[in-house]
């Protein structure tokens, strides 16, 4: 099963406003790993969002990175850490994120072609 790096990374990245590459070896060696041990594309991106909910806004958001994430010893128990629940406006600013975010890629890929 091929693994998924492009669209974890471009996840990380529309959810925390970041530029990560999915190229870096550093980066794809972790994601393999944990892809290794069994999680998959739905475990990288509720890890993604609970840490994001956690530490946006806050002095830990600077950890919102793959090394942080994606790390041994730490993926599975943020994957499991109980879920906070969004409020309404925390729903809309993912909204407007996510849609900033596709209209920013659909530009990228026409500017290419």
């Amino acid at each position: 099963e091929k693994i998924p790096y492009k669209e974890i990374i471009d996840y990380l990245n529309m959810r925390t406003g970041s530029q990560y590459r999915h190229t870096t070896k550093k980066t794809r060696e972790l994601i393999r790993a944990r892809w290794n041990e069994g999680f998959n594309l739905n475990d990288f991106k509720t890890v993604i969002d609970k840490k994001c909910v956690e530490w946006v806004g806050t002095e830990w958001e600077k950890f919102l990175r793959p090394e942080t994430l994606f790390r041994a010893g730490k993926f599975e128990s943020y994957l499991n850490q109980p879920v906070h629940r969004k409020t309404s406006k925390e729903e809309k600013v993912d909204d407007v994120m996510n849609e900033l975010f596709w209209k920013f890629k659909e530009e990228e890929e026409s500017e290419k072609k």
